[in-house]
């Protein structure tokens, strides 16, 4: 018979990695909830007013302030307040992004950011039974748009603009294409850096017509048009461009980039340019991690990728008639890390105006 008062010995693994890690990486998946809460409580834009302790903030939010304090502890910890003695204070990166008077305010593109989230809870069906049904119509509503345009406000349009307007042929520029442009802010930005450049906003319909509203409320109606047209068909998308700006569109092309850049290129004067600026991951495309992040979402919904890498990208324009490449590479430092590439279409410079007449 065995021993009854035998007493069990517990196992204690020995351990090779740190759990640390593991555990911040967890916590900070609640991030996204204190910021968003932090912004509906108007806590950025109380503290852009002074520096405040946790009595005083309560008292500004009529929020209980031992919480509070928890509350702003977070965000410090978060990088978003600094904590001197008593008092928080905002940091820079909230200073310029979170306070609703700071015109690079991206609150709207934060909350926009909740709709990925609602995917996210759906992995373990997705994987298992496929991606949802893409939905473009997401896109093409007036308020989204104007979301959109304000979401460049944060670092991409101020990238997009110092690329475009160093290149140069900028100063001899006439008129350009922004393909699936949308709001159009980015053809606005170049437009007020080139008094005598004119601008055309190419887009599915639905979006070009809503698009004519925001130019106009913008005041830039008489030197920007929009056209209609998917370049999956035969639509007419305009000619005589000496440069055409493509941001964040041409994923879905991935496969298949050449026969629409051919048909860009068919668009363009000899020697005209045509800048990309799309996300771009590692070669093994397993960083960043909000590239990984921003591609599994991606495809969880039904989009074939989201990043092209430089290699795909000057192969196809090499194919499509482009070469003459000026290129800025990926950054982590920027707003979303991403490669500027522009390439211009072969011919001979005296050729661009000949085309024109």
């Amino acid at each position: 018979m065995p021993n009854a008062n035998k007493t069990k010995k517990m196992s204690i693994p020995q351990l090779k990695a740190n759990y640390r890690p593991l555990d911040e990486i967890l916590y900070q998946g609640y991030a996204p909830n204190v910021i968003s809460t932090a912004m509906v409580l108007g806590l950025f834009d109380a503290l852009a007013e002074e520096p405040m302790n946790a009595n005083t903030l309560s008292a500004k939010l009529g929020t209980i302030e031992n919480i509070t304090e928890a509350f702003a502890n977070v965000l410090v910890a978060l990088n978003l307040l600094t904590k001197n003695g008593a008092d928080y204070s905002l940091t820079q990166i909230s200073a310029d992004f979170l306070v609703k008077s700071s015109p690079a305010y991206q609150g709207a593109t934060i909350a926009m950011s909740s709709h990925y989230g609602q995917v996210m809870n759906q992995i373990p069906k997705i994987l298992k039974n496929g991606p949802l049904k893409f939905d473009t119509d997401m896109w093409a509503n007036i308020e989204a748009m104007k979301v959109g345009g304000q979401g460049t406000m944060g670092g991409s349009i101020q990238d997009v603009t110092e690329f475009i307007t160093t290149l140069p042929e900028f100063a001899n520029l006439k008129y350009m294409c922004d393909l699936g442009g949308s709001h159009g802010f980015y053809t606005m930005a170049l437009l007020d850096k080139n008094p005598q450049l004119n601008g055309t906003v190419l887009d599915l319909p639905k979006v070009a017509e809503l698009a004519k509203e925001i130019i106009s409320e913008m005041g830039y109606s008489e030197r920007i048009n929009t056209i209609g047209a998917d370049l999956e068909t035969d639509a007419p998308i305009g000619d005589r461009y000496d440069l055409v700006f493509a941001s964040h569109v041409i994923y879905e092309w991935k496969g298949h980039l050449e026969d629409n850049l051919k048909r860009i290129n068919n668009a363009m004067v000899p020697g005209g340019v045509f800048v990309s600026n799309h996300l771009s991951m590692d070669d093994d495309e397993c960083g960043p991690m909000s590239g990984t992040m921003v591609e599994l979402m991606t495809r969880l919904m039904g989009y074939p990728t989201h990043h092209l890498s430089e290699g795909e990208l000057k192969q196809a324009l090499v194919a499509s008639g482009f070469g003459d490449f000026t290129v800025r590479p990926a950054e982590d430092a920027r707003q979303y890390r991403c490669l500027i590439l522009a390439a211009r279409k072969l011919g001979k410079p005296g050729d661009r105006d000949i085309a024109r007449e």
